[in-house]
């Protein structure tokens, strides 16, 4: 049993060696050493080009699963009927 616990607890110290604070995480993010990021201003064109991007594919993301969930649903309630009915 004590195997395990010094086991345990070697692991543990391991893991918090290898944490990077979060400042540091930031960091290496944006590759700078302020903690804030800088961005560029978008325009409203590029805002509405990607927002209609967007919804575009979350639209054909949408239709192909109802797609999917209603050929499934249909399979199930032809096979249940199937075992319920024919065999």
């Amino acid at each position: 049993m004590s195997g395990f616990l010094s086991l345990a607890n070697t692991i543990m110290r391991n893991n918090k060696r290898k944490r990077i604070d979060k400042l540091g995480r930031v960091e290496r993010y944006i590759d700078t050493k302020s903690t804030k990021a800088e961005y560029k201003e978008a325009s409203e064109y590029t805002l509405s080009k990607v927002r209609d991007q967007v919804q575009k594919q979350q639209r054909e993301s949408r239709h192909n699963t109802i797609l999917i969930f209603t050929i499934v649903g249909i399979l199930l309630v032809i096979v249940m009927c199937y075992f319920l009915f024919f065999y």
